[in-house]
């Protein structure tokens, strides 16, 4: 039988969420710490969703300079949306605390 621990309302954090990101140290509840390797793999899995964000944008703007009915504005927006990605793919995610991520294309 695993043990109950009763809490007040008060004794709860307003930012708590069911993220994983909050503990129970047997006394209170407090922000969870990671570890070194679970920093790395969160910061590895924001490299991937920003990668497959700006592929999804990149992809169709490929599209029409392809086909040959790219504006200009379109010309413009892959460019910058190509240099974002090549600025992603060189994040080292082995360096948790010196991670700056680029600024996306307007």
């Amino acid at each position: 039988m695993r043990p109950v621990a009763e809490l007040t309302s008060e004794a709860v954090p307003t930012e708590i969420n069911i993220t994983g990101g909050w503990v129970f140290d047997g006394k209170k509840i407090i922000p969870r710490i990671y570890t070194l390797e679970e920093q790395r793999q969160q910061i590895e899995n924001q490299k991937s969703e920003k990668m497959i964000a700006a592929n999804v944008i990149i992809q169709p703007l490929q599209d029409a300079i392809d086909l040959g009915i790219a504006t200009n504005e379109e010309k413009k927006l892959l460019l910058a949306w190509k240099r974002y990605r090549v600025l992603l793919s060189r994040i080292d995610t082995s360096l948790v605390s010196e991670i700056n991520w680029p600024e996306k294309p307007a």
